[in-house]
């Protein structure tokens, strides 16, 4: 009796010891832009492509106060280690104003697409220790303070930021595309979508290749392995299964891809941020559109 009195009082102690930590994980995250992330000042713009001085700080204090708080899963030194080791920088035995500082002053000296670099080094590490979630927040949280069109997905990978919607269509037509007769084309898909996340982004390479994935999407679909996405738009305007002001807007990104993003053009690339934004996600839709039909 008293074994198993002491035994559920152990098991008793363990459990509250154990939601205890797990509270505490989660509220340290109350430090990280803990008040200023519930001001309304913000427009809630995400079109930055940098990395500021002031947001490498932000992150470098995330970095090693998650590492601070869990020392024995990953250490301090592991993430100085790392910084350096990842940014090309030759790091010291024991920096003699200690690790926070020479990362932040080596993260200071860096090119700013570099910085997103060392988050996606960074997030297998806390993942690996059940803090990527943490991890995860942390960074999107600073992120979005700064404005910065992008922010770290559950995956550890850094994407656009895009609504909600958007999002969903795009993992929608990842997931038709990935049918065996569609390979090709969620070839370019993905070459698309690299182009489109890339920091900075190139806004050329991301029309030209989704376009090029919409063609072979549309080529497949329709038996037509030899003709132009142009081709196969009248063919679909011939047989009629579509409205004919959506046949007339196919049509229209047939045009618009002619005359700014064809390959083989010299002329320099002259499509603004949102016509970008519009010519990748409406080639989605039309992707989406071709493929679900019967």
């Amino acid at each position: 009796m008293i074994h198993c009195a002491i035994g559920a009082r152990g098991d008793f102690l363990d459990g509250m010891a154990t939601s205890c930590q797990y509270r505490i994980c989660e509220q340290k995250l109350n430090w990280i832009r803990g008040f200023s992330v519930q001001s309304s000042a913000n427009s809630g713009a995400r079109n930055l492509e940098d990395a500021p001085q002031p947001m490498r700080q932000e992150l470098v204090d995330l970095f090693f106060g998650l590492a601070e708080h869990h020392d024995e899963e990953v250490p301090s030194e592991h993430v100085y280690r790392v910084t350096c080791q990842s940014l090309g920088i030759s790091s010291a035995g024991v920096p003699y104003s200690g690790f926070r500082y020479a990362a932040g002053r080596d993260i200071g000296r860096v090119e700013w697409p570099r910085v997103y670099d060392l988050i996606v080094r960074l997030w297998p590490d806390f993942d690996r220790q059940a803090l990527g979630n943490q991890f995860r927040e942390g960074v999107n949280r600073i992120l979005a303070a700064y404005g910065v069109a992008w922010e770290l997905e559950e995956d550890g990978r850094v994407s656009r930021v895009l609504p909600v919607e958007a999002h969903a269509r795009i993992a929608a037509a990842f997931a038709e595309l990935s049918a065996a007769r569609y390979s090709p084309a969620l070839t370019l898909f993905n070459s698309a979508r690299n182009a489109y996340d890339d920091r900075p982004r190139r806004d050329r390479d991301a029309c030209a290749n989704i376009f090029d994935a919409l063609e072979s999407a549309a080529k497949e679909k329709y038996g037509m392995p030899s003709a132009t996405f142009g081709q196969v738009v009248y063919q679909i305007r011939q047989s009629g299964p579509l409205n004919s002001e959506v046949r007339a807007l196919l049509g229209g990104l047939n045009d618009l891809r002619n005359r700014n993003f064809g390959h083989g053009m010299t002329a320099p690339f002259g499509l603004t941020g949102p016509e970008v934004d519009f010519a990748y996600l409406a080639c989605i839709g039309a992707i989406l559109l071709l493929v679900r039909m019967p």
